[in-house]
């Protein structure tokens, strides 16, 4: 796999963005993690969708045309690269200007598109599944930004910091301040329960991932199956079954240990999902 990365700040090839930009000083922004595949984006609907939707919500104005024009510009100059496979960062930020906290009167968006290669494991983890150690670090409840996927990612990094590599974990669990399973680090989660399918509910921390989002509207009923959100304890999620992930870049990845299920055997519908997906769109091998 190439170890080559790319850059552009608004369509033109840098090495980094303005040090005034207020994505970098105060997290003003949001961001998208997808695949390139074949030298497209499989799920560039869905992610273009959802910064339309949240941008506002941070008070960004940025439009679907601007968006297309910035990653039209990276695969461009990807492909003259000859690079068609890996990872695209889409980074949305309320630009220049302000002052201290105080936003520009008329905030003028960045958009920041980098490439990185695939992480190297990312075939084995699909294949054998992949071990979750449960954090220490608890989200805080925040209503107004759950479910945005925003630069402020300190909770993650806290978290994340909590195992290293001599460990056998691949992720690890997020609770809430009220133990109620929200996330991992980098990943939604689903559970196979006596109540059938469930995935956390995220109206007070979490982020709303475009596979999650897809699984729900529309690959669980393709397969013949029912998912729901709902508050998930400690209890419950020691009464899973079967446990997957879902991300934009591994896409359905099954769970084979955590503290409180102990050791699980991806199941079979797990692996109807997996297929499911992978029939629809290219680029998530099960």
């Amino acid at each position: 796999m190439s170890s080559k990365t790319l850059t552009m700040v608004d369509g033109v090839i840098a090495s980094e963005a303005p040090v005034s930009d207020r994505g970098s000083a105060y997290g003003h922004g949001l961001f998208e993690t997808m695949l390139l595949h074949n030298g497209g984006v499989p799920l560039w609907r869905q992610h273009c969708a959802r910064l339309l939707r949240d941008s506002p919500i941070l008070g960004i104005a940025v439009s679907q045309q601007q968006l297309q024009e910035s990653l039209d510009a990276l695969i461009a100059a990807l492909d003259n690269s000859n690079l068609s496979a890996g990872i695209i960062k889409l980074t949305v930020t309320a630009g220049s200007g302000g002052r201290g906290y105080q936003s520009p009167e008329v905030i003028t968006p960045r958009i920041i598109a980098q490439y990185f290669a695939l992480p190297e494991d990312i075939d084995s983890q699909r294949q054998r599944g992949i071990r979750l150690t449960e954090c220490i670090y608890r989200l805080p409840a925040n209503p107004m930004l759950a479910g945005i996927k925003h630069l402020n990612r300190l909770d993650q990094v806290l978290a994340r910091a909590e195992w290293g590599s001599d460990q056998p974990y691949d992720d690890g669990i997020m609770f809430s301040c009220e133990g109620l399973v929200i996330e991992t680090t980098r990943a939604n989660l689903f559970l196979k329960t006596p109540r059938g399918w469930i995935t956390p509910k995220l109206d007070r921390a979490g982020v709303r991932g475009v596979m999650r989002e897809l699984l729900l509207d529309k690959l669980f009923t393709q397969c013949g199956l029912q998912a729901a959100e709902a508050d998930i304890d400690r209890e419950l999620l020691g009464a899973a079954s079967e446990l997957f992930v879902s991300s934009a870049i591994r896409g359905v990845v099954a769970v084979t240990f955590t503290p409180t299920t102990g050791e699980l055997i991806p199941g079979a519908d797990t692996q109807l999902v997996q297929q499911a997906l992978n029939n629809s769109y290219p680029g998530f091998p099960c």
